[in-house]
């Protein structure tokens, strides 16, 4: 009896210590429930770490180890998410809000913990949730490169308000409040930009027409924020959860500001492609009435809880050094068709210019290969020739344009695989370790024994997901953004011949003293046929016509 109170009691006191633990943490605040979007899952994330219960002088128990699920919440913590995003960890705390504009001056502003994705949600993301029926496509005129197979790295674009909370409700996440995107684009010291208080370029951001549209979502390494978020500033705008309101939390400013309750536009933050220096500074605000889109408007989540989710069952291999750093010399080698576009301008027997432009490679053009002249003659010679154009002036578009895929070597034995999974062969397979969650997003399945997701066998899904701004080649994930297309972009050249005064002669014999008074043709209305000027008259005629 007495051994039997003895080990009640020293159960009690290992249920107490456990039970009181709370690993010196501030407990997660509340998640924040925006309004129009659906609220957050109460989760208390907890770091990850190991819990040891040392026994007694009396105790017979064996020593006990405790993992809690989770990746840390401190500055620097990063967790692969269900979409294939990098969430960055955003401790909660008062950061300086706002800067010298009249709709958002300078203040301090509390907000709790959030996890905010690393750079804006892409094409391949977003229709991952439109093939699930949980999205609805973007407006083609604001997106029309959304299923271009060479842009899926690209933010998506063209979607209202609503379709951009829709995504973040389909992975467990909202938009960001406005004082949320702020503090992850400045920081707890209130930087200027993103990157610091540095002038903006173009190799810290796309802005200025640098590229003159968007781009790859985490082209801009060293422009990243303080908390590691890529694009904060530049290459598209990003709605945020607030309805717009210029005079909202400036007086006594509260913690965790979710926004007016009301409103006739939301508000938009950070810049675009098309943007000057101004709107750079991170405390610019914008704001649009949420059913409209723009080409140049984007979003991205934030999640109260990274493990909401179950881990993939198995995911491809990374290749590269911006994930973790670990093969800076492991790079795939690069293999193009050798694209070069000859240009042949020239003069017409009656002196009107016009290019022959060829798109050599070296072998056959493969399949995948586009030829952009528009406006053009294709094949002049009608011999097949499917990359030779034949061009008057203010015929193409000005310029001459090929883009394709290439093939990739990877050299053998490169590829990692993130923490808690172990590589079989081009793939990384997870562990069995359990992360807390059980949740699968639609179209994929929970498989207990192994505590990770598959996709679900008949819906035609496939989840190999690769990080935001990785490429999916050969089984594996690379991170090199520049070299996936080969692309060719050349002007359009031509002579400056100019047309004779032919007085209603041929353009050969003109009378002495003739000054002028010949006709002249706009080449664009002899579009694929041969402007021309014959004896008293001048007109548009094929290459075999005679004269009228």
């Amino acid at each position: 009896m007495k051994r039997f109170r003895s080990f009640v009691g020293m159960t009690l006191t290992v249920f107490l210590i456990l039970s009181g633990c709370n690993l010196g943490q501030t407990p997660t605040p509340e998640p924040v429930d925006v309004p129009d979007q659906p609220p957050a899952t109460e989760v208390d994330v907890q770091p990850s770490a190991t819990l040891e219960i040392v026994p007694t002088e009396t105790s017979t128990l064996p020593l006990v180890t405790i993992d809690l699920a989770g990746p840390p919440m401190e500055i620097g913590s990063r967790y692969t998410y269900v979409d294939g995003t990098i969430l960055m960890a955003v401790p909660g705390g008062i950061f300086t809000m706002g800067y010298n504009f009249a709709d958002n001056p300078e203040r301090e502003v509390s907000v709790g913990d959030f996890w905010v994705y690393s750079t804006k949600v892409t094409n391949t993301q977003y229709a991952l949730c439109v093939q699930q029926g949980k999205c609805t496509p973007p407006d083609p005129q604001n997106n029309p490169t959304y299923s271009d197979p060479r842009l899926l790295k690209y933010p998506v674009t063209g979607v209202t308000y609503a379709q951009a909370a829709d995504y973040c409700s389909f992975v467990h996440g909202r938009l960001p409040t406005d004082a949320e995107w702020e503090k992850t684009a400045r920081g707890p010291e209130g930087n200027i930009f993103p990157w610091g208080d540095e002038a903006p370029g173009c190799n810290l951001l796309n802005y200025k027409f640098c590229t003159g549209k968007t781009n790859w979502v985490n082209e801009y390494k060293k422009g990243v924020s303080f908390y590691g978020a890529f694009d904060m500033a530049g290459n598209a705008r990003e709605w945020a959860a607030d309805w717009y309101s210029p005079t909202y939390n400036i007086e006594n400013p509260i913690p965790d500001p979710l926004g007016p309750d009301f409103g006739e536009k939301r508000s938009v933050r950070g810049s675009s492609y098309q943007d000057s220096a101004d709107p750079s500074i991170s405390a610019h605000r914008f704001s649009l009435d949420p059913e409209q889109s723009l080409s140049d408007l984007g979003f991205r989540c934030v999640v109260a809880d990274p493990t909401y989710f179950a881990p993939w069952c198995e995911q491809p291999t990374y290749v590269g050094a911006s994930l973790d750093g670990s093969q800076p010399d492991c790079v795939p080698t690069v293999n193009c068709n050798d694209v070069d576009v000859n240009q042949a301008p020239n003069c017409t027997a009656d002196y009107l210019p016009y290019t022959i432009v060829t798109f050599n490679v070296t072998d056959t053009p493969p399949a995948d290969y586009t030829y952009n002249m528009d406006g053009c003659l294709q094949d002049p010679n009608g011999d097949g020739s499917v990359n030779k154009y034949l061009c008057y002036p203010g015929d193409p578009t000005g310029q001459a344009t090929t883009a394709g895929s290439c093939t990739y070597d990877i050299p053998t034995g490169c590829g990692v695989c993130a923490p808690h999974y172990d590589k079989s062969g081009d793939a990384c397979v997870w562990d069995g370790s359990s992360t807390g969650g059980a949740a699968c997003l639609p179209g994929s399945t929970y498989d207990p024994a192994a505590q990770c997701c598959i996709s679900t066998p008949g819906t035609g899904m496939d989840y190999t997901l690769c990080p935001s701004g990785t490429y999916p080649l050969n089984s594996a994930c690379v991170d090199t953004p520049k070299a996936v297309v080969d692309s060719v972009i050349v002007d359009v050249l031509f002579n400056s011949c100019t047309p004779p005064s032919t007085g209603g002669k041929d353009p050969g014999e003109p009378e002495d003293g003739d000054t002028g008074g010949g006709c002249t043709l706009d080449p664009k209305s002899c579009t694929g046929r041969t402007p021309v000027f014959c004896s008293a008259t001048c007109s548009c005629i094929g290459p075999n016509d005679p004269c009228p």
